[in-house]
């Protein structure tokens, strides 16, 4: 068996792992300051705002992820001020 074959794969696993870490926790950051833009409340009540939304639809939608439920709050947000 060729060890430095394995460490190489293994190495690109974890780097390719912290990647899409990295990515998914950005896309969850913009959403977040998307929501706090979007919401007329001063900091501390839109994030009591969002604690509130984001346990609604954990309970009603089980097992999704963050970024999930934040594109759907915002997505309510959206059709309700239509």
């Amino acid at each position: 068996m060729n060890w430095n074959v394995v460490f190489v794969v293994l190495g690109a696993v974890v780097l390719l792992g912290l990647i899409i870490w990295v990515v998914g926790g950005n896309e969850v950051s913009r959403l977040r300051n998307q929501y706090f833009r979007s919401v007329p409340l001063p900091r501390a009540q839109a994030e009591q705002s969002l604690a509130r939304h984001l346990a609604r639809l954990q309970e009603r939608y089980p097992g999704k992820t963050e970024a999930w439920y934040l594109r759907r709050v915002l997505a309510d947000l959206e059709r309700d001020r239509r």
